[in-house]
Formats: structure tokens, C-alpha cells, sequence
């Protein structure tokens, strides 16, 4: 019997030591695109047209981040996005913090992005991390917005990478929130690493000193009950402060538009997001403060290169391929496929290398076609099995 508890008692502590132990890997998701007719409930501009939403989510085991995209579409103006309140949101963890239905917007020369039309929307896991890229190919330059998770992270890192094809004179970034919860009755606030800035008063801040924000809600904390909404907890951004010019807001009693002029000579522009849903705001308070200085350093140091795509076995998948066809020889129109796409990423995969011109679109072609290969393979080993049976 004694053997017997103390057997029982290792494998509980092993168990135990089991559970703590971080995920090995993101799970990302591709929710793939929904289009539908905007409603009345729609900004006016886009109502009647069809609008399109497309999610990617990236869980790291402790977070559940979701990127989508979503743009509106008029017969009327072929080869035009058009963005109702933005055109990259974060529905996941909470729509109402990193807004939902647009939080991040790039422009550049005074012009936002989001009215060419996205190139690609590519999400993948690659180790331990996983990424989301929105990649546009804009009159003034190649983009790709990059959004890295790590398994057992709550942190979602962010990465503007420019490929100019003209003189760049300006670059801003505006970002969206609706602290804890879409209310007009608030108490919104928003934190510096050195001061708080109240509802209704307007902040420009010192980049050298005020490389964070805070913004929450002191009615709506985490948790806290109306009869017409419940608090979700706050969000935040950090940023490197040498990257900007300017940065400023005004804390709205809805949502708080914070925008970050940055140095038009840069290429790479990096930020970190949070979202603290089922966070106090003295506790999301207290863990940005004590790890704002290390994410900071992480964040300057961090690769953003995803080698799953330069590294993509491409030799072995064409043998895994070949061995399924080899059962179906019938299945001539899947071998072209596959032909098609193996001597097109081969070709893309050679100008895979960071720093390297038209590295951003050979990287996202590379990706979309690696997605489809992905894709394709479940419904190709099924018709093999149903081969032999």
C-alpha cells in the first residue's frame, strides 16, 4: 500500500510538472474568408456592398489571438478596398479592445494601405511560434505586416516591413481601442510609464520617456458588471521610442485613437500588443511595469524571419506527393497541380532571404502556395485510400 501511495504521488507530481509546462508549439487556425452583404449595423459608406472578413487566429496556449482582415468591395470601383472602420482587426481575445473591425492602420505619404487590395493573407506555425502576414503591394511600396506569437506567451509581437518602390516622406500608424468593453458611459484612462492621462484630455508624449500605453477603464475593470455590459480587462502597446517621431492621443469616451508618426527613413517598425481580457487593471498594470524593460529588448532583438518558409522541405513533400499519385495515375489533373506548384516555389524559394529585393512577395507567394500544398493533401491521401479499398 505504501508503494502503492507513493507510486500515485510521482505520477501526480509528474503530472502536475506536465501541466505547467508551456505548449510546444502555436496553433494557428485559418478561418478562411466569409463574404456577406453589410448591414445597417455597418459604417454608412459600405452598407449594401459585400464585404468581406477574413480570420486567422493564433492560440499560444495562454492567449488566443485573431487577426482578420476585413474590406468592403463596390462593383463600381474595381481594384479598390474599401475599409469600413479599418481594415485589420482583432476579433480574439476581446473585439472590443484591439477593435475587431480595425485596429492597425498603416500609411504611408500621408495614404492608407488598406485601400489596395490585400495581396495575401497567410497564417502558418513554424517551432514554437506562429505567424499571421498581411502583405500589400501599394503604388509606393511592398508591405507585409507581420504578427509573431510564441508558445506559452501572452505577448503578440508585431512587425511593419517596407520594400519602397518611391521616396517615402512620411510614416504613421494609428491604432484603435475601446478599452474593457463598447460603452459611453466610462472612465476611460490611459498610462504612460510615467503619467496618466485622463477621459477628455489629450496627450502628446516624450518618445524618449513614454515607450508604453495603458488603456483601460476604471468603471469597467475586468470582471466588473452592468446591466448592459461586462468588463473585459485593458490593453496595451509598447513600441521602441527611437522609431517615432511623434506620438499622441486623446482619450476618447468611446474608443481612443492613439497615433505614432515614425522616421520615413526606417524600413522595419515593430510594436508589441496586448490584450488582457480577464486581467484587474492593477494587475495588467503591475506585470507591463515590471516587464516593459525586457520587452523592450526582446522586441529590438527579435527575428521576425520565419525559416519554416525559406527552410519548407520542398523535395521531400514532392516525393510524399508522388507516392500518393503513383496509386492513382488517373488523377492527372492533381499531378499538374502539384507540378505547377513545385516549380513555382522552387523558383520563390530561391529569393527567400531577409534583407534580399522582393524578399516580402517571393515569401508571400512562396506561403500561398504552400497553404494550398497543405490543403490539398488530406482530400489526395483520402482518394488514395479509397484506392485500395
Amino acid at each position: 500500500m505504501r508503494y502503492l501511495m507513493t507510486m500515485c504521488a510521482t505520477v501526480g507530481i509528474l503530472a502536475s510538472a506536465c501541466a505547467q509546462e508551456p505548449p510546444a508549439q502555436v496553433l494557428v487556425t485559418d478561418h478562411g474568408a466569409q463574404t456577406s452583404v453589410a448591414g445597417p449595423g455597418a459604417p454608412a459608406h459600405i452598407v449594401g456592398l459585400q464585404r468581406t472578413m477574413h480570420t486567422v487566429s493564433m492560440d499560444t496556449g495562454v492567449k488566443d489571438y485573431g487577426l482578420r482582415y476585413v474590406i468592403a468591395h463596390d462593383d463600381k470601383r474595381p481594384g479598390v478596398a474599401i475599409p469600413g472602420e479599418g481594415y485589420i482587426g482583432m476579433p480574439q481575445p476581446a473585439d472590443c479592445n484591439w477593435y475587431g473591425g480595425g485596429f492597425f492602420d498603416l500609411q504611408l505619404n500621408g495614404q492608407t494601405i488598406g485601400t489596395t487590395p490585400l495581396h495575401s493573407l497567410v497564417g502558418r506555425g513554424g517551432g514554437n511560434r506562429g505567424y499571421v502576414d498581411f502583405t500589400f503591394d501599394t503604388p509606393l511600396s511592398v508591405i507585409r505586416i507581420r504578427f509573431v506569437t510564441l508558445a506559452g506567451n501572452d505577448a503578440l509581437y508585431c512587425q511593419a516591413l517596407l520594400e519602397p518602390k518611391a521616396e517615402i516622406t512620411s510614416v504613421r500608424v494609428a491604432v484603435r481601442c475601446y478599452p474593457s468593453a463598447f460603452v459611453n458611459n466610462s472612465d476611460r484612462h490611459v498610462l504612460t510609464p510615467v503619467r496618466k492621462v485622463a477621459q477628455g484630455e489629450h496627450a502628446e508624449l516624450d518618445p524618449s520617456k513614454e515607450w508604453w500605453l495603458l488603456y483601460y477603464d476604471r468603471l469597467f475593470d475586468a470582471g466588473q458588471v452592468s446591466p448592459s455590459r461586462t468588463g473585459v480587462g485593458p490593453c496595451s502597446v509598447l513600441w521602441p521610442g527611437a522609431q517615432a517621431d511623434k506620438v499622441s492621443f486623446t482619450v476618447g469616451g468611446y474608443g481612443i485613437d492613439t497615433t505614432m508618426d515614425l522616421k520615413p527613413q526606417s524600413r522595419d517598425f515593430r510594436f508589441v500588443f496586448f490584450d488582457y481580457s480577464g486581467t484587474k487593471n492593477a494587475v495588467a498594470t503591475a506585470a507591463l511595469r515590471q516587464r516593459a524593460e525586457g520587452l523592450l529588448r526582446e522586441l529590438t532583438a527579435l527575428s521576425f524571419a520565419d525559416p519554416s518558409t525559406a527552410n519548407w522541405p520542398l523535395a521531400q513533400k514532392q516525393q510524399q506527393v508522388a507516392a500518393l499519385l503513383a496509386t492513382m495515375p488517373d488523377e492527372q489533373e492533381a499531378a499538374t497541380r502539384y507540378q505547377k506548384w513545385a516549380a513555382e516555389l522552387a523558383e520563390q524559394l530561391k529569393l527567400v532571404h531577409p534583407g534580399a529585393v522582393g524578399a516580402v512577395m517571393a515569401e508571400a507567394a512562396a506561403g500561398e502556395i504552400i497553404r494550398q500544398w497543405e490543403q490539398g493533401l488530406p482530400e489526395l491521401r483520402l482518394r488514395a485510400l479509397l484506392k485500395e479499398i
